[in-house]
């Protein structure tokens, strides 16, 4: 019974040791691989932006005079009457 006893104290330790060399080694590798992972998602997107850049800059040359209008095709928000509020107002007379 002693022995029994004394193996489950040991299966114990050498589980809890098996769990903290697994939490530090995957912290370790965390802190080796997350700078790498987030540093090319930055430089992806940060190409991606400029390949925009460049591709809406490529057919547009502008000489000196000529005159560029740039059209949006969102239109104006309109309000109903019903959207908002109603606020009654009084006139007050300042008479001093």
């Amino acid at each position: 019974m002693e022995l029994f006893i004394l193996l489950n104290i040991v299966s114990f330790f050498d589980l809890l040791m098996i769990l903290l060399v697994v939490y530090y080694g995957f912290k370790f590798l965390i802190r080796i691989i997350a700078p790498r992972v987030v540093d090319n998602a930055a430089n992806k997107i940060y190409q991606d932006m400029q390949n925009r850049s460049s591709a809406q800059n490529q057919g547009r040359t502008v000489r000196k005079g000529d005159m560029t209008i740039d059209f949006s095709n969102k239109k104006p928000k309109q309000f109903g009457r019903k959207d908002g509020d109603y606020i009654e107002f009084e006139e007050i007379d300042d008479k001093k």
